[in-house]
């Protein structure tokens, strides 16, 4: 590895492990947290000559794919710019494709943790099966999210209702797959189920289903890391084409 590409993996490496650190404490960062980084990147592949049209292209996808989901309001904005801080430093996927590999790394914990709440959902069916949805399909509970305790739900942090109650209807709700990236309205909802406890309509011990807001940028340095870490003579094995 050229001191050039150390001076990028090293970029990308603090960038990631600061947004991680905010991540962890807020779950939000800074967009200028990417910018330094960005920058360094562009400016090194430029004068390397390493930005090539195709593999850019290609390289970007991933990227691309989050941006989807954000603008969708099912991911956050850094979540993009994570995968697209990887992107400009390592615009080539030949003979390693470091975006694709961050991506796919990254996406193991969060499979886990389906797979998980699954297996609870499944062992605890009778929850499920007593859930009254008035608005929204309840199909995506058991992949999503758990049940807990409203008590237990209105004393954790980021940790976000998939079962919003109806109010004066303690037995329905309103269902969804997934929560708002606007942590003001997630707010309002908790304030909400909040006021519903206090006047009796619901009590402490009654069940909502919830999700909680992952770290992904945690993810994604660990999915880097591992995909600096992945020889390349293993994907040879996987894809000849690398």
């Amino acid at each position: 590895m050229s001191l050039e590409e150390l001076v990028l993996v090293f970029a990308v490496l603090a960038t990631l492990s600061y947004a991680s650190i905010s991540d962890l404490r807020t779950r939000e960062v800074k967009e200028y947290v990417w910018v330094p980084a960005a920058l360094l990147s562009v400016a090194i592949n430029l004068l390397l000559g390493n930005y090539d049209l195709l593999q850019l292209v290609l390289a970007s996808i991933p990227a691309l794919l989050v941006l989807v989901f954000a603008l969708l309001d099912m991911m956050g904005g850094a979540d993009f710019l994570a995968l697209l801080v990887v992107t400009l430093a390592h615009p080539r996927i030949f003979p390693k494709p470091l975006t694709y590999l961050t991506l796919v790394y990254s996406l193991v914990i969060p499979v886990v943790l389906v797979l998980s709440n699954l297996i609870y959902g499944l062992r605890n069916l009778r929850h499920y099966k007593e859930l009254k949805c008035v608005r929204g399909s309840k199909t995506m509970l058991l992949l999503l999210g758990r049940p807990k305790k409203v008590s237990s739900f209105l004393n954790s942090k980021f940790t976000y209702l998939l079962t919003i109650p109806v109010e004066q209807q303690e037995t329905l709700f309103e269902c969804r797959a997934s929560f708002s990236m606007d942590e003001t309205y997630e707010e309002k909802i908790k304030s909400s189920v909040r006021e519903l406890l206090e006047k009796g309509i619901l009590k402490a011990d009654d069940l909502v289903w919830v999700t909680p807001g992952l770290p992904q940028i945690v993810f994604y340095l660990l999915g880097y890391v591992a995909a600096l870490m992945t020889p390349e003579s293993l994907l040879r094995l996987i894809i000849p084409l690398t």
